[in-house]
């Protein structure tokens, strides 16, 4: 078996002793190793120490297959087998596998993907699903070809497919990765699709690599939407496969619809759910609790954070329960952040009006608003933080965006540690203080 000599994600052959490449006995204790492989996919298989891991791997791949399947035309059949040995404490290889690491080998008119994976790693499930998603584009990008060599490419793949099917199988109810795609939209920052879908690799900053998989997930998204543009991709994808791929050209979105599918995103995702922002907004409009009086000239006005302070007449219980309501139908819609706030708020005027002792009530009142306190203060370090980002990371490489900022920045630095830098502004105010 050759290895493919281009490979697009890390190889690490001195301990990839998977199953069927085989540790030595000699130095390493055998483990009683769980091995599973789909029932509906045999080609696909997991070993590791732990049975309930192995098999969630194999439903892993399943789950993939089934909802990858008909968007890229694939059959049941996986073409390249795939195994995954996952790294637990108790594997042999913990104290090499410190790291993921695959191997592709190929043989004759296949490949086969061996993957090794730390169970401790963050990243885990989503790089294990990596594999499944490049597996089936592989089979879609060489379905016309039937020998693989050393001169084989597999990194002619983008990534901006590989990572946006990986994201959309991944669920996002509270819709974040269109939230990103808003923001950066709403900012003038969002990439035009040539920087998109020339994206090779994604960043190691948890920031701009959020920002960089929300923008692939929102491209495939775009161009796997049931009708028209489906049936486009599908035939763009048809056409892929061999050594000239630029007949597909013509199939695939232009910067114009790429445009206008940005221009989607300010409403997409918004009747379903609130970005943080829109949360606090909502709420800090509906923290005013209006305690109606008989005459106009005693009606009350309290907030969420001072209603303890007030009788608990019938009026109060009245305007309290119809606070409890909305913020009920806030907490269904609110960003994930707010969600535990919202709730305290509401159980603590549930339990203003239910207990005969208020101390109960109060204590989740003041919690309530204790919590709020520090969420705001951590979106704003957060907010610091991607301000920061925005002025020290030239993330659209090759672009103007902020080229004259760090131009200006430059000079400056240099006039202030080379007195003999040709500085007109520093010569200026040299000569002013000379004169004084």
């Amino acid at each position: 078996m050759a290895p493919i000599s281009k490979l697009t994600l890390p190889v690490i052959l001195a301990w990839l002793a998977l199953g069927r490449l085989g540790a030595d006995p000699a130095q390493e204790p055998a483990p009683t190793v769980s091995t599973a492989a789909s029932e509906a996919y045999p080609p696909v298989s997991c070993s590791g120490t732990n049975a309930g891991i192995v098999a969630e791997v194999v439903q892993m791949a399943e789950d993939a297959r089934d909802r990858l399947g008909p968007i890229l035309q694939l059959g049941p059949t996986w073409r390249f087998p795939v195994h995954v040995r996952v790294v637990l404490p108790d594997d042999p290889l913990v104290n090499t596998a410190l790291q993921e690491a695959v191997e592709v080998t190929a043989s004759g008119n296949t490949m086969s993907v061996d993957v090794v994976v730390p169970a401790g790693d963050p990243d885990a499930h989503n790089f294990i699903e990596r594999q499944f998603v490049t597996e089936m584009v592989w089979e879609k990008y060489f379905a016309k070809v039937q020998a693989f060599d050393t001169h084989t490419r597999l990194d002619t793949i983008p990534l901006w497919l590989t990572e946006g099917l990986r994201e959309w199988l991944d669920d996002d109810p509270e819709h974040n990765r269109e939230g990103i795609v808003r923001r950066a939209v709403q900012g003038g920052r969002a990439p035009t699709l040539d920087e998109v879908t020339s994206w090779t690799t994604l960043s190691d900053d948890k920031l701009l690599g959020l920002w960089q998989r929300a923008f692939c997930f929102y491209l495939v998204d775009s161009l796997t939407k049931q009708g028209a543009k489906r049936d486009d991709f599908q035939r763009w994808l048809g056409t892929i496969s061999g050594p000239d791929t630029q007949t597909a050209v013509y199939l695939f979105p232009t910067e114009a619809g790429w445009q206008r599918q940005l221009a989607e995103a300010t409403a997409r995702g918004r009747d379903i759910v609130y970005s943080w922002d829109e949360t606090a907004a909502e709420l800090a409009a509906a923290e005013a609790i209006e305690l109606p009086a008989k005459k106009d000239s005693e009606a009350r006005i309290c907030t969420l954070d001072t209603v303890e302070n007030f009788p608990r007449d019938d009026a109060m219980k009245k305007a309290v329960q119809e606070k409890i309501t909305a913020l009920t139908a806030l907490e269904l819609r609110a960003h994930p952040s707010w969600t535990p706030i919202l709730a305290l708020y509401r159980f603590g005027l549930t339990a203003l009006l239910g207990d005969k002792s208020p101390e109960h009530a109060i204590a989740l009142l003041h919690e309530a608003r204790a919590r709020r306190v520090a969420e705001m203060a951590n979106h704003q370090a957060l907010v610091d933080y991607a301000n920061w980002f925005d002025v020290t990371h030239d993330y659209r490489a090759g672009t103007t965006h902020f080229r004259s900022y760090f131009s200006t920045a430059q000079q400056l630095e240099r006039g202030e540690t080379d007195p003999n830098h040709p500085n007109p502004i520093r010569d200026n105010l040299l000569q002013v203080e000379s004169r004084l």
